[in-house]
């Protein structure tokens, strides 16, 4: 009996030493680059981005495969110039407005239409947190992409 309880005791031991030994996988996340039509930001003159305001962005991989979007905010920065009331010099501002964009790689019909009308040298578009989506369900933060209004 005293042999079989030892024996026993060996096996449990000898078992959760093996499971604490074994290491999870790690998984790296791969080189991601982001883009708004064919650009990867920077400083785009009025006309272009008039022009890109209906793309999609898009983000690839170190393998140039497409990921999906799973969601990102957009962040309109208007440039706008108001009068000091006090010392009656014209100063500039920026006002911010985002909305969220989810399972889309392009924001709302509205917001389009918001940014083509309003959009004016100085301003400034930023896509953040941009969370993409590969083929296996894993999920991934992209680089922002920032767009200046030229």
């Amino acid at each position: 009996m005293r042999k079989s309880v030892f024996i026993l005791m060996v096996l449990v031991a000898g078992t959760f030493g093996a499971t604490a030994q074994q290491k999870s996988p790690t998984l790296t996340p791969p080189e991601l680059q982001t883009f708004w039509s064919n650009s990867k930001g920077g400083t785009i003159p009025l006309e272009l981005v008039l022009n890109m305001i209906d793309s999609t962005i898009w983000v690839i991989d170190g393998s140039k495969m497409k990921l999906s979007i799973s969601r990102f905010m957009l962040v309109y920065r208007s440039r706008d110039r108001f009068e000091d009331e006090q010392t009656g010099e014209i100063k500039s501002r920026y006002n911010n407005t985002s909305v969220n964009v989810k399972n889309a790689g392009v924001p709302e019909e509205k917001w389009r239409k918001m940014l083509y009308e309003n959009l004016k040298a100085g301003d400034e578009i930023w896509f953040t947190d941009i969370i993409v989506k590969d083929k296996r369900g894993n999920f991934f933060k992209a680089p922002d992409l920032k767009v200046v209004v030229n």
